[in-house]
């Protein structure tokens, strides 16, 4: 059995910090996937929190899709009348050019 060193266990706890803030950016437990990764592997871990889906960026998507609907529900009950006329007319309603 090998024994470990000084710097295998420094090497192990640097790596799981390092996983355990990475996860705290994309809203994991951070605490919870440091001790993960000293118990089991920092590189497993590391790899299988990188498949994992970003929390950050799903409750962004989100927000942006309320706000599109939000500005979507405005432009189509616009007053008729008013300054700020939305036009119908979207791209893909122009001829297409071809060489």
């Amino acid at each position: 059995m090998k024994h470990l060193t000084y710097t295998d266990i420094f090497s192990v706890i640097l790596l799981s910090i390092f996983v355990g803030i990475n996860a705290r950016k994309i809203e994991y437990s951070g605490i919870l996937w440091f001790l993960v990764s000293v118990i089991y592997s920092p590189l497993a871990s590391l790899y299988l929190l990188a498949s994992l889906p970003n929390k950050n960026l799903e409750k962004r998507r989100k927000q942006e899709m309320l706000l599109l609907q939000k500005q979507l529900a405005q432009r189509r009950y616009a007053p008729t009348g008013s300054s700020s006329e939305i036009s119908r007319q979207t791209i893909s309603d122009d001829p297409t050019i071809r060489s």
